[in-house]
């Protein structure tokens, strides 16, 4: 160790020397790899549970550089899988969608706090490595009832954010821990002395238990291949979204572009009113989202509010959109979530179609259609004869820029009800993702058999 010079007390050369550790120890390469469930409310298979298990993965690389990646894969209801790699280092990082179906060729970008936190918050699933890397460790008031078992601390994580751990005195390891925004509590560690990891890492937001991960790896490497942080070939920084506004994708049927969420939402012009069909609309863009359909139908009111499904990134905005008499339109049960969701107000005026119904715009009649599916026991369709254009949420989506990629079974459920209903649409329209066609749903679904053969 070099001489530490004009060190004026044992707590000095106490910090100085965790710092000093802490170097070292970042110096080093690892991989994390976990397994296990996380939690998301309002996105279940049924409107009656409000909370959603979600089988998850997560592998993680950090370089003794400061370079990260991480892929994560999660699968909801209805085997719709997500699957991320973030590749980054203090300059900042890019989030990659593997699969194409959402982002399509796309990537985000994280700035240099972003990328800096996105790596900090992979220490706190390595609690070994969070303890030893941890810089500017200063014991707290452990309350009373405590002090014979556990010591509190304060320190600063990977990105220089304050944090706080829990430690077993008699054994020296991390009980839990807090970040910024987080809470882990660690359990059940197993391996020799000096490498012990937690196998059970439950993690929480406010009060609430958003992940389970159990399966824990972590594995120093020697030495590491940094072509392994080069990004993805194929892919391009994804565009600017531009301002709110209205598009126009048929006779009197239109779509909203730019939300910040990327989301879209899409209505109808009759003579006598408006159909709106879903409403995935950010709280500070609700106001601007109704005064463009306002705008491109003066004086006619919204007369029906069409949810494909009741998850919270599809109904977000109706409980603003909705005016005096505003008709929800919801599939079975689709009124328990509504509640829950959005209160007692919005649910009076909603309807559960549980068979084929028809809203008559004035001179426009949309015909609503329930389809269970296996993302969404509520789920609806609805069909515009006049222009041959379908309204759908989930079953299908392309991305804004990219291929068709390889389709879920909800794609295949989709074409078995557009058959049964002997539907034919010019256009299918998504919430998430591009205007799309029959022939690029047919796609999707060919690609999905054609990598089930691989198997």
């Amino acid at each position: 160790m070099p001489a530490i010079k004009y060190v004026c007390s044992l707590s000095a050369l106490a910090s100085v020397l965790v710092v000093f550790t802490s170097q070292i120890a970042v110096a080093q390469n690892f991989q994390l790899s976990l397994q296990g469930q996380r939690f998301s409310t309002h996105q279940a298979a049924t409107p009656l549970e409000s909370i959603v298990t979600i089988p998850a993965k997560i592998h993680i690389t950090l370089s003794q550089s400061g370079a990260f990646k991480q892929t994560t894969s999660t699968f909801f209801p209805g085997d719709i899988e997500f699957r991320f790699l973030t590749v980054g280092d203090h300059n900042g990082a890019a989030s990659f969608d593997l699969l194409g179906w959402r982002t399509g060729v796309e990537y985000d970008v994280l700035d240099a706090k972003g990328a800096l936190e996105a790596r900090a918050e992979a220490f706190f699933l390595a609690p070994n490595l969070l303890l030893k890397t941890g810089t500017n460790r200063q014991a707290m008031t452990t309350p009373s009832e405590w002090q014979a078992n556990y010591q509190f601390e304060s320190f600063l994580d990977q990105a220089g954010r304050p944090a706080t751990v829990v430690i077993d005195q008699r054994t020296g390891e991390a009980v839990s821990a807090r970040s910024a925004n987080l809470l882990y509590e660690y359990q059940n560690y197993l391996g020799d002395k000096s490498a012990r990891t937690a196998q059970s890492i439950k993690v929480k937001a406010g009060g609430n238990l958003v992940a389970d991960w159990q399966a824990v790896q972590i594995t120093e490497l020697v030495e590491i291949n940094e072509q392994e942080f080069v990004h993805p070939k194929g892919y391009q920084k994804r565009q600017v979204l531009g301002a709110l506004r209205v598009e126009k994708i048929a006779e009197n049927t239109y779509r909203i572009n730019g939300s910040v969420s990327g989301y879209h939402t899409h209505f109808v012009v009759g003579e006598n009113s408006i159909a709106v069909f879903d409403t995935p609309i950010f709280p500070n863009e609700i106001a601007r989202v109704k005064s463009l359909i306002q705008d491109t139908a003066p004086g006619k009111p919204i007369s029906h509010i069409v949810f494909s499904h009741t998850h919270r990134d599809h109904i977000g905005g109706a409980a603003q959109l909705a005016q005096d008499g505003t008709q929800i339109i919801t599939g079975k049960e689709g009124k328990f979530a509504i509640f829950r969701q959005l209160g007692d107000k919005l649910n009076a005026n909603a309807v559960e179609v549980i068979s084929p119904t028809t809203i008559d715009l004035g001179g426009r009649q949309i015909q609503v259609i329930p389809v269970p599916s296996s993302h969404a026991s509520d789920m609806l369709i609805a069909y515009d004869r006049q222009s041959k254009t379908l309204f759908q949420g989930d079953f299908f989506m392309m991305p804004d820029l990219g291929p068709a990629p390889v389709g879920f079974s909800v794609n295949r459920e989709l074409m078995r009800h557009l058959t049964a209903w002997a539907l034919v649409p010019d256009r299918i329209l998504s919430v998430h993702g591009r205007v799309s066609t029959t022939q690029e749903l047919i796609q999707t679904v060919n690609l999905l058999d054609a990598e089930k053969m691989k198997k």
